[in-house]
């Protein structure tokens, strides 16, 4: 296939991403990742209420944390359908449902927003930051809400505001300061932010067909490293500094330049207990008309 034609494949630039060296980022800094996750991952598995016995989509599994906790509820009878658009993310993924005994859950490389889902086959299709990436959401979400059985639910959490959200704003803010502003991106272009506007999610999900939207702004905290030093090095591997970092091609000297900036910088949210910075996200749920 030519470049020019891989490029006008749906979310062609996000296929590139997640399979390239960021996705291999993100798998370095897994455990550090699910940490800081635990708690809104909590919150989604409670919200989205999982029956056991369930038949459940994971769109976005990413490294499988969504994933081991869905396997677990729905147990034995019920199954786990977990997607991603990244080869490496799933491998790891794949690695941890076996390490964890899980013969529920089945692997699937695609990208949700065209991937043909056996139609009105799912009891829930659930996100944990998986479905900020589409280039086209109401295509997604239709496609999504096609492989829901009648009154199935969808379930999702992403992040809220920039501003409301320090774990991307203070080392965004240390690198702009040093590197200047990132490329200029289109309001709303694919990305961990696409779905910060709750008009814009009732929007699209409605669009899509999806019935009964709620969107609820929930506040929370992220748990970090146990110091400023470690949780600056993490920003500086992943989120909206790494990406700023790259596109600059910054050196080794410009990024420990920064570390240690951003580590003084975070010394307000540093506690006896580590880390802990503020969150907030949009908390989603939908159904499919029955």
């Amino acid at each position: 296939m030519s470049a020019g034609a891989a490029a006008a494949l749906p979310n062609a630039d996000q296929a590139e991403y997640w399979n390239s060296e960021s996705g291999r980022r993100w798998i370095a800094c897994q455990e550090a990742l699910d940490q800081r996750f635990a708690p809104l991952t909590e919150l989604l598995i409670d919200r989205a209420r999982v029956d056991c016995g369930a038949c459940v989509v994971d769109v976005g599994c990413g490294t499988g944390a969504t994933t081991l906790e869905l396997a677990g509820v729905v147990g034995a009878y019920g199954s786990v359908l977990a997607v991603d658009i990244s080869e490496p993310l799933l491998a790891v993924a794949r690695r941890r449902v076996m390490q964890g005994g899980h013969a529920n859950v089945r692997f699937v490389r695609g990208d949700a927003q065209t991937h043909r889902f056996e139609r009105a086959s799912y009891d829930l299709a659930v996100s944990r930051f998986g479905v900020m990436f589409f280039d086209d959401p109401v295509g997604a979400f239709r496609n999504l809400a096609r492989a829901l059985r009648p009154g199935g639910r969808l379930a999702f959490v992403c992040w809220a505001a920039l501003e409301d959200n320090p774990w991307f704003a203070v080392p965004l803010e240390v690198g702009v300061e040093r590197l200047g502003p990132p490329e200029p991106r289109p309001r709303r272009a694919p990305g961990p932010l696409a779905l910060s506007e709750q008009d814009y999610v009732d929007e699209i999900l409605s669009a899509a067909g999806l019935a009964d939207v709620r969107i609820e702004q929930v506040s929370t905290w992220l748990p970090g490293a146990a110091s400023t030093r470690e949780e600056a090095e993490l920003a500086s591997q992943v989120g909206l500094l790494a990406r700023l970092l790259r596109e600059r091609g910054a050196d080794a000297a410009m990024r420990e330049l920064l570390i240690g900036e951003l580590a003084d910088r975070l010394a307000p949210y540093l506690t006896a207990d580590g880390m802990r910075l503020p969150a907030r996200l949009n908390l989603v749920t939908a159904a499919a008309p029955r």
